[in-house]
């Protein structure tokens, strides 16, 4: 018996990357909520907050069907970066994370009707120093534009890397190893298995 795939409520190419690149049957659907944080929100709260209200928003017109969902933010001195309004916004942003460490916190949702799953992971990300130069270089090339933070871990934006402290699939904006973990903990993976392995 075939099952409907996964429907992820994101327009992320990465997130679409890793779904890819594990093969699991998926379909995107792009959810449209208010990401604007509450007063004096916790970011870590903030983005497990806003992956359920995007899961959520898909699953009412999806019964029966898993939905997954994910938000991701850049933290530094309690400031939320998120994506930068314009290239001001992104040289402003890259000056304030570049020779330092920040935190970037992913939430995830998983939901069926009323079986919600979510969690957040964290990761700390240090750095190197940057000129003004390499800044201005760097937003010009208009990777930081639709990213937290202003910079694409698994883009140019790797080379300014010195290390990340937790995952590297979580700064990308999908933690996959604790994702995979709640995968097989809802025996998701052997109805998946099933597809591979006959091949529908």
């Amino acid at each position: 018996m075939t099952t409907k795939p996964l429907i992820l409520a994101s327009a992320s190419p990465r997130r679409k990357y890793w779904f890819e690149a594990i093969r699991i049957p998926f379909e995107s659907v792009v959810p449209s909520i208010d990401e604007t944080p509450l007063t004096n929100e916790d970011p870590a709260e903030m983005v497990v907050r806003l992956s359920r209200e995007k899961a959520l928003s898909i699953s009412v017109n999806n019964p029966g069907r898993w939905v997954l969902s994910a938000d991701t933010t850049v933290v530094v001195d309690y400031h939320i970066l998120g994506k930068p309004n314009d290239p001001q916004d992104a040289v402003r942003m890259l000056q304030l994370i570049q020779g330092r460490k920040h935190c970037v916190h992913t939430g995830v949702c998983l939901i069926r009707d009323d079986d919600i799953h979510q969690f957040v992971d964290t990761a700390e990300v240090y750095l190197r120093p940057l000129s003004s130069d390499q800044i201005q270089w760097y937003v010009a090339t208009g990777e930081p534009m639709d990213k937290a933070g202003a910079y694409a871990a698994q883009g140019i934006a790797a080379l300014f890397i010195e290390r990340i402290d937790g995952s590297f699939a979580t700064v990308m904006g999908l933690p996959i190893e604790r994702l995979g973990s709640l995968f097989f903990e809802l025996g998701l993976f052997d109805s998946w298995f099933e597809r591979f392995k006959f091949g529908y």
